[in-house]
This record gives C-alpha cells, structure tokens and sequence, in this order.
C-alpha cells in the first residue's frame, strides 16, 4: 500500500463515537450535500483573539469556518450542541465545544448529509474550515465510488499496525483511513503480545474492526508474614521488598528468594503465565527464638512411702525458668513424752524397755518446700527444692502411752528433686523427698497449666 491509496488519514479521536454512531452517509439521490475538504486554520486567531466566544464551562470554543453560498442549512450537532451560529459572507460559523465529534448538516432542496465525523480532534480556540458542494451529485458518486473508510482499534493501544505491510499512523491505538476497494492484508504487533494478522475486504460498506492482542507476560505479587519489608531476589537479582507487585514478566520459571534481618530466607520457584497475576506468601520463620510465656502451674501430688502416704498441692510458674511452691501432709500428729530405738528401748524420758501393743502404731508427716523449675526441652521440665520437713513415727504401750521412735522419725531440712511433664495444659510429675536424708519417699502428681 503506498500514500497515494490513502485518500484521507483521520486522527484517532473521531474513533471512540464511530462505534456508536457510525452510520453510512453514501451519497444518495436524494442527497446533493457533499464536504469537498476539511482543515485544520493553524493560522487563523478568529477563535481565540478577534473573535472568540466561550461555551457554558467559559472554555474558548472552537470554530467552524463552513465555506458555502447557501443560506438555509440547519446543521444538528452531537451532544455538546452549538454555542453560537453567525452567517458571514460566503461562510456560516459555528462555535462548537471542545472535543465535539459530528454533526449532520440538512437542507430543505439538497437533502440531508447524516453523521458527518470531524476528521479531526476539535481542540479549544482552534479554527477549523469545511468546504461544503452542492452540486450535481452524479460527479462526486463517481470520485467516491471507488473508497471506503476503514477503522482499526486495537489493545493495547501503543501497538502497529501494518497494512499491505506498510506501517500505518495511529493516536492512541485509533486507525482511520479512506482506502481503495478491494482486499487488504493487515498486521498487528506489540511487544510481549502475540501479533495477529489477517484479511480485510473492503466493499460497499465501513469496515469497523478491533484486534486485541494477547499477552505474551504476566504479573508477579509477593508477601511476607509476620513481617513485611522483606528484600525479594528473583533469578538472584533484587527486585524489591514485600509486598511486591511487579511489572509486565515474560513467560517463564523463575527463582525467588526472600530474606529479612532476624528470619531465616526462603526460596521458592513460580512460572508466569500468560495474562494473569501468580501469588507467593511466605510464612518466616525467627531466628530468635520466641520468649516462653510465664504460665501458672497448679498440682495434686501424693507421697508413698512403704509404711506411710501422705498429700499435698504444688503451685508452680513456669517459663523457660520458674519456680515454685509444695505443701506435703498425711494430716495426722503424733505427741510423745518418751522416746525410743529401733528395739525399743527408752533412750530419753524413762528406762528400760516397755510393753509395746503389737502393731500399733501413729504416724505425722508434713513438709513445706520451695524450689526452682527449669525447662529441659519442650515438654519436659525439671525441679529441684528444699525446705522443712518432719516425720514421725511413735508405738503405743500397753499403757496406753506413745513412745516416739527415734530411729524411724526425722526432723528438719526437707530436699527434694524431680520432673514434670507437660502435654498441652495438660501435666504429670515424679520426684522424690527427703528429710534429713534420714526419711525418704517417692511421690507422684497430676495437674493442669493456666
């Protein structure tokens, strides 16, 4: 295709309004208006400084400068209307707001030319000239009978667009032209798009057409939780920091990495598909380790001995580090005057050895302790304490007196050691207790984390 074919290049303005208002405007018999040119008066400062006028905004309208030598047009403009109309010698003037798009000009002998689209952009204070011929309508049907207007949009807008492989104008992804008949190959291109090529036949009839490309790129988008401002490396590079939404990708496999002060990286992989956005969120991980909250521990324990058992309560707070509390008792009492050895003799408050009732025996046991608790490893803790503690042990005579046995009793310093494990809230504890390193038992408990 060679400038000479194109008869008439309209900007991409005029485009938006041909798809809703495009009506042929053939020439008809009953039709003898015809617009022999249409220019832009660069020179021309009638709009803007003899003879200006402004539209209902006070923006400087536009001018239309309509050559002719009838009088008894009626012209009916689009939406923006007319501001104002003067009839001049050899000329009518109409004053148009800016980005006014058509205009059908009527008349009562020579009929009716419908939906005429300004070849141009109508900017403010700018002088426009249209001739317009009425004459016999058989010579212009023969210089029109061989053209026809064809409309091009495409997305997206910066693409080429190449016919009979000669690259045409566009504005803002808008192609018009009055073309010879006939058929005509054409061409779409964009880069990071798939180009699209075809046929296009031009006959009796406008030829209006859109062509959207399809995306060869997609769209990334990144987050990092807990934390935010996390650096991004994609295939090793540093694109930026999350959140991240990123440009126009080609298609393909990438590597992602992200890193943060304080959390371990992450890496990833991700493919770019064609027209959509891929979403990564990473889940980090700190590399300080998150500080144990200080929970409350509260305990029921029993203590076993072969010859005695006793109960009591343990009240612990517990981190990482802790300690705690435990109270121990059978709550019984023993009061003896006299004492004894292990055979039974007197050893202080009378001599010689008494009269035992056989297995009658009393028992006392109590200790208070305190100590410290240490987390081991997750659910595992260990304490160790000490405290005060008494164990007694006294053997009934036939006369009915208590006689302590001083080989089986114990007072003062109470130590203990053990470990309690943790299952939710849920915990167990074994240990062992001493007094005087003299009395031993074991004990065991049952209890709840708050």
């Amino acid at each position: 295709m060679t400038n000479s074919s194109i008869t008439r290049l309209f900007p991409a303005g005029l485009i938006m309004l041909l798809f809703l208002f495009a009506v042929p405007h053939s020439v008809t018999a009953q039709n003898k208006i015809q617009v022999t040119s249409f220019q832009r008066m660069e020179t021309d400062i009638s709009a803007r400084i003899t003879a200006p006028k402004k539209d209902q905004n006070g923006e400087i309208c536009a001018l239309i400068r309509i050559v002719t030598t009838e009088r008894d047009f009626i012209f009916e403009p689009d939406a923006l209307g007319i501001v104002a109309r003067e009839n001049k010698p050899g000329e009518i003037w109409l004053y148009i707001p800016r980005g006014a798009r058509r205009i059908s000009i009527m008349h009562e002998k020579y009929g009716v030319l419908r939906n005429y689209f300004y070849p141009d952009l109508i900017d403010r204070a700018m002088v426009y000239e249209i001739e317009l011929s009425v004459d016999d309508e058989t010579k212009n049907v023969a210089a029109d009978t061989n053209m026809q207007l064809i409309v091009m949009r495409t997305e997206p807008a910066t693409a080429d667009i190449y016919i009979d492989d000669e690259k045409m104008p566009t504005e803002k992804g808008l192609f018009t032209a009055t073309m010879k008949k006939g058929v005509h190959t054409y061409r779409v291109e964009s880069p990071m798009y798939a180009s699209e090529a075809g046929i296009v036949d031009l006959g009796s009839e406008q030829k209006i057409m859109s062509v959207t490309l399809k995306p060869r790129f997609g769209y990334l988008e990144v987050f990092s939780l807990p934390e935010q401002d996390a650096k991004i490396y994609i295939d090793d590079e540093l694109a930026g920091e999350t959140p991240y939404k990123s440009d126009r990708m080609p298609l393909k496999d990438y590597r992602i990495r992200i890193e943060k002060e304080f959390f371990f990286p992450i890496d990833s992989a991700v493919t770019i598909v064609a027209g959509e956005t891929s979403s990564l969120t990473f889940q980090m991980i700190s590399t300080i380790k998150p500080k144990e909250p200080r929970r409350t521990l509260v305990m029921l324990e029993a203590g076993w001995h072969p010859s005695q058992t006793s109960f009591g309560a343990m009240v612990g707070f517990a981190a990482n580090n802790g300690a705690y509390v435990r109270f121990r008792s059978d709550f019984g009492s023993v009061s003896a005057d006299l004492e004894c050895d292990d055979t039974g003799k007197l050893t202080s408050g009378g001599t010689g050895t008494p009269y035992y009732k056989e297995g009658v025996t009393k028992k006392a046991r109590m200790s208070v302790t305190a100590g410290y608790m240490r987390r081991i490893t997750k659910p595992l803790y260990a304490y160790i304490g000490a405290g005060y503690g008494n164990r007694a042990l006294a053997w009934e005579t036939v006369e009915d007196e208590l006689v302590k046995n001083v080989d089986h009793s114990a007072t003062g310093i109470a130590a203990e050691i053990g470990a309690i494990g943790r299952f939710g809230k849920f915990a167990l504890s074994v240990g062992c207790q001493t007094v005087n390193f003299k009395y031993m038992e074991l004990s065991a408990g049952v209890g709840f984390f708050f």
